[in-house]
């Protein structure tokens, strides 16, 4: 949470900054006057300085961010650090403040340009002072991070392997398999999928399908991303690069192995991440479905320099929530299967939990970089989509269809977004297209 309050007040001195460079801008362009000269003067070059403390303070607080360190330790550290250097920041204010009125009632009483240099290093330095100290008494005490949910625990949300020819069993399947299928390497190589969970997801949510692949005699490989299932605690901490770097490490160690062919297969955010990383695993195929993206305009950015500031570094989505409502109950049961919603320290933690606004930036972010990849995705692939699904919409992904250069395959089925359970009443229709697809790559 620390990362997402520094980048909140970069963002916010960055504002101010721009709205300085604006106003001396106009002041020195339009003014006759020497005293609003030298006012507008101030103003640019305030505007100026506090432009690059907000720049280098927000592209520090990513590098460490960046860095991977966390845990408590470096959340008090980096809080102790900011509050001081606010504090130091105040008292460095009043002087600023002081200097200027020194300026105005001893130089500025016989100099008109000196008066209004005075009387701006006294605005400039008055709102530093505020901004320092609302900020000094607002750096967070304790870190925003989700519970370690017990029903992340069980062993069917851990990564897992199924090994082509291999039997099912714990840790790497639940049933007995067939041995081996025709065309496959006995020294287990041969064809091999990569499936990716979504985002809240882990991957039990993959498993019917990893099950599906592993009966028609695929090596089935399916990771678990950081900062999900067991490590849920952690994902406020996460970034989208470390999402892309586990899938592509799977990617390449299944390709180091001698797997050919290599499919692979992503769920809603995981199907941007397949699609992203297709670029260095090269997959010979590729599912992507319910292929979640984040839809924005052109001004989307414009809009959110200026309100961006003005918005808290995190939001409680659940703190006025009715846990006796259905449907909440069904939308968190899915998100959390064998979540406890009855049991009152369960929905403390879920009110008390506040969303860093830095980690929609990271699905955002993510989403961009997926969006800008897209021409150059030259694979053959497979698009299945939920005619009902109110996460991704069928329009949003048929307008993503557009941005690939290369022919897919569509297949647009009714259903809502949990595509990958069995039982999902589409479930067969699903499963086939995969299945079909599948067998398109490895017999061309």
């Amino acid at each position: 949470m620390i990362w997402d309050f520094q980048d909140t007040l970069s963002r916010r001195l960055l504002l101010w900054s721009a709205l300085s460079l604006l106003s001396g801008a106009i002041i020195l362009a339009v003014a006759a006057s020497p005293w609003w000269r030298g006012f507008g003067v101030q103003a640019l070059a305030w505007g100026a300085i506090d432009a690059a403390i907000a720049l280098f303070g927000q592209r520090a607080a990513q590098g460490r961010r960046a860095s991977g360190a966390r845990g408590p330790e470096v959340f008090q550290r980096e809080a102790r650090n900011l509050r001081r250097l606010l504090w130091i920041n105040t008292g460095l204010d009043v002087l600023y403040m002081a200097g200027g009125l020194v300026l105005a009632q001893t130089l500025g009483a016989q100099n008109a340009f000196a008066g209004g240099s005075g009387w701006g290093i006294v605005l400039q330095g008055g709102f530093l002072f505020v901004f320092d100290l609302l900020h000094a008494l607002a750096v967070p005490r304790r870190d925003a991070v989700l519970p370690a949910f017990e029903v992340f625990s069980g062993p069917e949300h851990a990564a897992f392997r199924l090994n082509a020819g291999d039997g099912l069993h714990s840790g790497e399947g639940l049933h007995s398999g067939e041995g081996l299928h025709s065309g496959q390497d006995p020294n287990g190589r041969g064809p091999a999928a990569l499936l990716v969970h979504g985002f809240g997801g882990t991957p039990a949510e993959m498993r019917d399908l990893a099950e599906a692949l592993h009966r028609q005699g695929w090596t089935a490989e399916v990771p678990l991303l950081p900062g999900f299932g067991a490590d849920i605690a952690t994902l406020t901490e996460r970034q989208q690069g470390e999402w892309l770097a586990a899938v592509e490490a799977a990617g390449r160690e299944l390709a180091v192995a001698g797997h050919r062919p290599l499919l692979l297969v992503g769920y809603s955010l995981g199907a941007s991440l397949s699609l992203l990383a297709a670029g260095t695993i090269r997959p010979d195929g590729l599912v992507a479905l319910a292929p979640f993206w984040w839809q924005e305009k052109w001004w989307t950015r414009i809009v959110e320099f200026f309100a961006r500031p003005f918005l808290p570094a995190g939001f409680r989505p659940l703190a006025k929530a009715d846990f006796a409502d259905p449907r909440l109950r069904q939308g968190m049961v899915k998100f959390m299967p064998g979540l406890d919603l009855d049991d009152p320290a369960t929905q403390a933690a879920m009110r008390d939990f506040r969303v860093p606004l830095g980690l929609i930036d990271q699905v955002r972010g993510l989403s961009r970089r997926m969006l800008a990849a897209a021409p150059g995705v030259a694979v053959p692939m497979l698009v299945v989509q939920g005619a009902r699904d109110s996460v991704v919409r069928a329009e949003q992904t048929r307008q993503l269809l557009q941005k690939f250069s290369n022919g897919q395959s569509y297949v647009e089925v009714d259903a809502e977004h949990d595509l990958t359970l069995a039982e999902n009443p589409a479930w067969p229709q699903v499963e086939a297209a995969v299945l079909k697809f599948a067998e398109g790559i490895r017999s061309p």
